[in-house]
């Protein structure tokens, strides 16, 4: 009899260990451990803040709320008056029983501005001890449950559930759910989990099922287990629900994962993705411990279609399982591209335990990457201008609301203004890169030359490699700026080349100069324009490159790099020919190869998210407007005060000599001023002389316009 076995049942018994073979050692070694002093400052203090031990008010001034507000107001009692505007609310007052969820990170500027400055809403009551501050901790009113029956008050917890929740319903804004607020914490999976003492991979999915089943059905449609899916933000394809880096789409990296997918897949949410007879219906295919392993000892064996490596534990990886974290995603994320830095402009290893200058998010606040990309069902919020799926948008404003300059004062004003025209990340991000240095150019016409010599640039970075050809890296790198509404422009597998790219053909040598002349063929670029109001000023990297493309049906190429197997001599990596990687590479894509190929210029706009600055180190007003450099800044529009520092106002924001000190390669930026050069989006020169991009009248005094 014939046992015909699909393709789960043969990646099962493929993985099996055999009888024989020797028993390879376990590891639990954490691969990315926390270096020793490394602390997220802001976040620390927050935390000494809420363990803060505050003497029991318990006579209040009985004063009706309307009249409270008024005597506020009238005090003139608002933002400036906000001493800690991050606040962790994780007082021994709430945390009475088993915890089911983390402390809240609560915004208290944020709240402050969406109130409009009504501080009486939350501090209803003042001590009655004259003495006393107008306005107190929550906890100095509230502390343990039904402690003075005869006031009537609610205890810490329930105060802060009443008057958040309530005031969230009321306005309706703001979450009302647990998990809104919280973070969940893990349930201790030692004693749950029951597993053989060497499972094999489908054998620990199977046990996360049995639990979590429909965990499980609910990845079965999510991008990381497909690598497809919807592309609403990517203009004439926003009905696709294919398009994805399993599929369509392209870059100037490594080009396609088609006819690479054992290695590609290194980095799939499953085990044994090798080639397009992967049983995506399979549940016990996917890989749970990639994302919610709290060890930091899991990793994939590089070239084994998503295998973990042999040397991982998996029952020890499995019993000690919890939500995804700056490890576990940044284990993929990373290092996408090949390697550390070299994709993103704005991620990179020194994520994991970063300065506080390098993120001020994670590495003040101690952010982990779902508090921004929020997960439902298995799918992820936020999107990358590189790949069309999306799950859900997030954005800076989704936190800190479209004014997010919480102030009164006239700085404030302008720069909530500046917000309907600006991105965030363009003044909160002035440099990319600046903790790792990235790649910014990828020439593949010149992989093959095994004999060369590789050097290394001032970063200790390669500008070569026999596999991939020329590189280039930029440390600190200062972004390039365009019109950008949200929706990106993408050439996907089969779309032509720009009409003009005419490329050069295999053999023919070309200098620097003249590849840096070619006609440039975008893979990516953003939507937007000057006169279109929803289009904001908004950073990115532009990775450049050379990389092969039909000269007959003028699409871009996919050749196949990585061998299946050791007799595989189509592969480039193997055979180092360009005709035979072709090939094969474009018969796995579907499309025909006409036996001809040449070298063209393309680019990839990759947007700036990440790598927040500290808002001491954003651009400042003249580094964008070289008018404010001369005899009048502010005092062009605003009457001269003694007591507004107008010069200071315009030129505190980003110190680059101190970066230059601090070891950051910014020497070229120091004096630097348009420096989102204002007639390359299409200005007149600076707005501030020649007027915005809706408003003509120009903000000068007499004899400023030349």
């Amino acid at each position: 009899m014939t046992v015909v076995l699909g393709a789960s049942a043969f990646v099962l018994a493929a993985t099996a260990p055999s009888p024989s073979a020797k028993p390879v050692e376990k590891s639990r070694k954490d691969l990315v451990p926390m270096p020793e002093g490394w602390t997220a400052p802001d976040q620390v203090k927050a935390v000494e803040l809420a363990k803060k031990q505050y003497p029991y008010v318990k006579d209040v001034l009985m004063e009706d709320l309307p009249l409270r507000q008024r005597r506020l107001r009238d005090l003139g009692i608002g933002y400036k008056d906000i001493k800690h505007s991050y606040i962790l609310l994780d007082s021994p007052y709430v945390d009475t029983f088993d915890r089911k969820y983390g402390p809240v990170r609560f915004m208290h500027s944020k709240h402050a501005a969406a109130l409009e400055g009504d501080c009486a809403a939350c501090h209803h009551y003042r001590p009655a001890d004259p003495k006393a501050s107008e306005t107190v901790a929550c906890r100095s009113c509230h502390q343990e449950p039904f402690a003075d029956p005869e006031s009537g008050r609610v205890g810490l917890k329930a105060a802060y559930h009443m008057q958040c929740m309530n005031c969230h319903e009321d306005m309706k804004k703001g979450p009302v759910s647990c998990e809104g607020c919280h973070a969940k914490l893990p349930v201790d999976h030692k004693e749950l989990v029951k597993l053989p003492e060497n499972p094999t991979p489908q054998e620990v999915t199977k046990e996360c099922l049995r639990c979590h089943e429909d965990a499980g059905e609910d990845m079965l449609t999510t991008a990381h287990w497909l690598w497809r899916g919807p592309s609403p933000y990517t203009v004439e394809h926003r009905k696709s629900v294919m398009a994805g880096k399993g599929t369509t789409t392209l870059n100037n990296f490594c080009l396609s994962a088609i006819s690479n997918l054992s290695r590609c897949t290194s980095c799939h949410a499953g085990y044994g993705w090798k080639d397009d007879t992967f049983d995506f219906k399979n549940m016990e295919n996917m890989d749970c411990l990639i994302c919610h392993d709290t060890t930091g000892s899991y990793k994939k064996a590089p070239p084994k279609a998503g295998m973990p490596d042999p040397k991982v534990d998996m029952v020890f990886v499995a019993k000690n399982v919890g939500p995804s974290s700056r490890k576990t995603c940044g284990t993929c994320h990373f290092s996408g591209g090949g390697g550390d830095a070299v994709k993103h402009a704005d991620m990179s290893a020194e994520l994991f335990w970063p300065d506080r200058n390098c993120d001020v998010h994670m590495g003040g606040y101690d952010f982990q990457c779902v508090e921004c990309h929020k997960t439902r069902n298995h799918k992820i919020s936020g999107r990358s201008t590189s790949v069309p799926v999306a799950e859900g948008s997030r954005a800076c404003e989704d936190c800190h609301t479209s004014e997010p300059h919480y102030g009164d004062t006239l700085l404030d004003h302008h720069l909530n203004k500046h917000c309907a025209t600006v991105a965030c990340n363009t003044c909160h991000s002035p440099i990319y890169s600046k903790c790792a240095a990235t790649k910014t150019w990828w020439d593949w016409s010149t992989a093959g030359d095994k004999k060369r010599k590789v050097n290394k640039d001032k970063y200790g970075k390669p500008d070569y490699n026999w596999k991939k050809g020329d590189f280039r890296w930029k440390e600190a790198a200062k972004p390039s700026y365009a019109w950008y509404n949200g929706f990106m422009e993408r050439r996907l597998l089969g779309d032509v080349i720009e009409p003009e790219a005419k490329g050069f053909r295999p053999g023919e040598q070309l200098s620097a100069e003249q590849k840096a002349a070619m006609v440039i063929t975008r893979i990516t670029e953003p939507v937007g324009s000057m006169k279109d109001p929803h289009s904001k000023i908004t950073p990115f990297k532009i990775m450049a490159g050379i990389q092969p493309a039909d000269a007959e049906h003028r699409y871009l190429l996919v050749p196949h790099l990585f061998p299946y197997d050791k007799d595989d001599t189509a592969a480039f990596w193997k055979g180092t020919d360009w005709q035979a990687a072709f090939k094969e590479g474009m018969a796995k894509a579907k499309l025909p190869y006409s036996g001809e190929y040449m070298w063209v210029a393309t680019e990839m706009f990759w947007r700036i998210e990440h790598e927040v600055m500290p808002k001491e180190n954003a651009l400042s007003c003249v580094q964008c407007h070289e008018s404010l450099k001369g005899d009048k800044t502010c005092d062009r529009c605003h009457k001269d005060d003694r007591n507004a520092k107008f010069r200071e106002l315009a030129e505190m924001g980003a110190d680059f000599q101190l970066l230059q000190v601090q070891g950051r390669d910014v020497g070229d930026l120091i004096g630097t001023t348009n420096y989102i050069n204002f007639k390359k989006l299409g200005y007149k020169g600076d707005p501030i002389v020649h007027g915005g991009r809706f408003k003509s009248l120009p903000l000068v005094y007499d004899g400023a316009r030349k």
